[in-house]
């Protein structure tokens, strides 16, 4: 677990880097003239897409290729493309499709990094500890997501967005030498040559034994969509009605609530039923959506953050500790890859549609119910984005009533209990391969061994 800890400080601090330079972009793109909220959001859409699609083949990668070195050279390209930003900042020459490009080929590199590591923890970590190791990153992401919208603002307006980048490069840089100096745990490689076909096959056979699984892609597809489109749109809608200070100290209040997630998820030894759990968190989200639709204005959206983002950690934790367990360490960059894909595609969907369905939920609004602009600050975007909100909140109670019926889902919880049953029963009398003890066992091999195999 210390080992973890290290290596997750250290994503953690080039994260930091990045989501400072993320925010300070959004508010430079948003006050160009000619901006809207379908030109902000078609940036969100090429930021999102390629890592997505190419998510199977990353993860067919990260199964068969060295995590450290994945790890390191994401990190670095993704450094490239902040100092290529910073460059065409600096020559008056940046524009919104160099920042479609640069984001693209960032969340390809991004994929690279998180995949491995996440792929790494189930050697770091022993199974029955994924659900804290996972609360504890998330957590750790908490601290980032309050932090950085309360700074960027600040530091936007003092030093302004070529400083940040420059910021940017340094939370990067620490990240890469620290991970060179430090070395990697051994992390179980799968020996098959690369074949995409044989891999499509591999995860169709888990698919198919683990019945119910099809239904938990399927819920976190529907999920995904949902929330790409609130994340999208929560940026402009603040900036219409007040300004980027406000914007952060409300998204200051969300990194508040993914840090009580992280802090209450990583003090849970175990969760019993992870998919009953999603379906409540589901029911709990849809009161927060309709909340902000009928009282839309600052105050209401920082407690909306709170309890959104308390929510969505608890969900992603639950949800990846799940994955963690049932995917055995050699299969899970295939496995996750695709179900990365499979759930991620909806993100990008609902960035790509999310302009033209407040432009034309502003028609109906001036149409049919004029009245309501009077119910909420800001402008009639206001008014749209909060009719887009009570309309998550319906489908979610809908989406949520579904999957509470359906048994197959429900049956993925024995599965969860089992494997833990099993882990237990077995823990003293098998090895643990791809579990945390390996790393004990490598540390009893000679000097040689140990510069090769672990370097901390």
């Amino acid at each position: 677990m210390k080992k973890y800890k290290v290596y997750l400080a250290l994503l953690m601090i080039s994260l930091f880097g990045t989501d400072l330079t993320d925010f300070a972009l959004s508010v430079w793109i948003l006050e160009q003239p000619g901006s809207s909220v379908s030109s902000y959001s078609l940036v969100w859409f090429f930021e999102a897409v390629p890592g997505v699609v190419l998510a199977p083949f990353i993860g067919s990668m990260v199964d068969r290729w060295d995590k450290k070195k994945m790890i390191v050279g994401g990190q670095i390209v993704a450094g490239i493309g902040s100092l290529a930003l910073m460059a065409l900042h600096n020559f008056g020459m940046l524009q919104a499709w160099h920042i479609m490009i640069v984001a693209g080929i960032g969340s390809v590199a991004s994929m690279f990094v998180f995949d491995a590591f996440q792929a790494s923890t189930s050697t770091l970590v022993s199974k029955d500890k994924l659900v804290k190791a996972n609360g504890m990153s998330s957590t750790m992401y908490g601290v980032i997501q309050m932090g950085v919208p309360i700074l960027a603002p600040v530091l936007y307006k003092l030093i302004g967005i070529r400083s940040i980048f420059f910021i940017d490069v340094i939370t990067f840089s620490i990240a890469v030498v620290a991970f060179l100096l430090l070395g990697f745990v051994v992390v179980a490689r799968s020996s098959d040559k690369f074949n995409f076909k044989e891999d499509f096959k591999l995860v169709r056979a888990f698919v198919k034994e683990k019945a119910g699984f099809s239904y938990f892609i399927f819920f976190f597809f529907l999920m995904s969509f949902l929330i790409g489109l609130i994340s999208v749109l929560f940026t402009p809608l603040v900036l219409d009605f007040s300004n980027e200070y406000i914007l952060g100290i409300i998204m200051s209040c969300a990194g508040v609530g993914a840090l009580l997630g992280g802090v209450l998820m990583s003090v849970l030894k175990e969760f019993k039923r992870p998919m009953n759990a999603v379906i409540n968190l589901g029911y709990l989200k849809s009161l927060v959506f309709l909340g902000c639709f009928f009282f839309m204005n600052q105050y209401t959206l920082a407690v909306a953050g709170v309890i959104i983002m308390a929510l969505f950690t608890i969900e992603m934790v639950i949800s990846e500790a799940f994955l963690q367990t049932l995917i055995p360490v050699e299969k899970q960059g295939r496995i996750m890859g695709t179900v990365s894909f499979l759930v991620g595609i909806t993100a990008p969907i609902a960035y790509l549609i999310v302009g033209p369905l407040v432009d034309y939920v502003k028609l109906f609004v001036d149409h049919f119910f004029p009245d309501l602009y009077t119910h909420y600050p800001g402008t009639n975007l206001t008014a749209a984005i909060a009719v887009v909100f009570g309309l998550c909140g319906v489908f979610l109670i809908i989406i949520s009533f579904v999957y509470k019926q359906k048994k197959a889902f429900n049956n993925l919880d024995d599965l969860y209990v089992k494997e833990l049953e099993m882990l237990k029963e077995n823990k003293d009398l098998t090895p643990v391969v791809n579990g945390a003890e390996i790393v004990d066992q490598i540390e009893n091999h000679s000097e040689e061994e140990k510069e090769k195999e672990v370097g901390v």
